[in-house]
């Protein structure tokens, strides 16, 4: 069965298995190819470069405690949490869009009998949704971990990619804000002005209009159950900005560390990403 997410074994029974597929159905083309989509898995891929490859922009210990310290401990709590439903996650992107209405896996030590008397128990009309703390941690969680890996993937040494956005996303750039640079001014404003920890994001509606929006602690844009419909989307572009990603660095100047952090622009993923937004969005 190929699923995003599905329980720790064979489910027992077929009703709840069929259920279970067309709410966690993972993304795939008709021909059965793997789809031009961006996932993320259970894991933390390594960085493709060296610590200290993106100074003096940022500092190598500093994106080293960042890295093992604060994305591998949400990680590990991410794991802790969906083991203790059972649910096996082949790509957290998955979870983001329904975390209020994901359904409670069947306990894989229930009989065939008791799941069909649970199934046929007066009054329930639905499958019964994971307990509001399991959500919560899975919003936390779930949303450290998809945003830092997220992160990652559009940070570059600064002479591995162009000095720009290029080619599509860079007409989009502009015919959404008018030039590029007036593009960053408003996305570093946008950065600057944010309270508190979070995420600044370049974003990819569904009705394929660019925005800019921040989101607080560890949400993102494909969290429906937290963010405005005007700021639903894909990223194309996204900064940390908690207080751990520049401080030790930068202290508490958030506009040195944006001015700095512009430089390390992987803008080749960020092409990428507004390709893959758009594939998904049917445009």
């Amino acid at each position: 069965m190929n699923a995003a997410v599905l329980s720790r074994r064979e489910l027992l029974a077929t009703g709840l298995q069929a259920m279970l597929s067309a709410v966690f159905a993972a993304d795939s083309d008709d021909d059965g190819k793997p789809p031009a989509r961006l996932g993320v898995p259970l894991y933390q891929k390594s960085l493709p470069f060296d610590w200290n490859a993106l100074e003096p922009y940022m500092d190598g210990k500093t994106l080293r405690t960042h890295f093992e310290d604060y994305h591998a401990r949400h990680l590990r709590d991410l794991q802790k949490t969906l083991d203790e439903v059972e649910l096996a996650v082949s790509d957290v992107v998955s979870l983001m869009p329904s975390i209020r209405s994901l359904p409670q896996p069947p306990k894989t030590r229930q009989s065939l009998l008791q799941l069909g008397m649970a199934a046929r128990a007066p009054g329930r009309s639905g499958p019964q949704l994971l307990p509001e703390d399991v959500q919560n941690r899975i919003r936390v969680c779930g949303g450290a971990h998809l945003n830092h890996t997220a992160f990652w993937r559009f940070l570059t040494p600064p002479d591995k990619s162009p000095m720009g956005p290029m080619g599509k996303v860079a007409k989009a750039i502009e015919d959404e804000f008018g030039t590029i640079q007036e593009f960053k001014d408003a996305f570093t404003e946008a950065a600057v002005n944010h309270e508190g920890p979070g995420w600044a994001w370049l974003v990819y509606r569904p009705d394929g209009k660019l925005v800019i929006t921040t989101t607080r602690n560890e949400d993102n844009p494909l969290m429906k159950d937290f963010v405005a419909w005007q700021d639903h989307g894909r990223a194309v572009l996204l900064l940390d900005l908690w207080d751990h990603s520049y401080q030790a660095q930068y202290q508490d100047n958030r506009r040195k560390y944006i001015d700095a952090w512009w430089n390390v622009v992987n803008w080749s993923f960020v092409s990428k990403a507004h390709a893959i937004a758009k594939n998904v969005y049917g445009h």
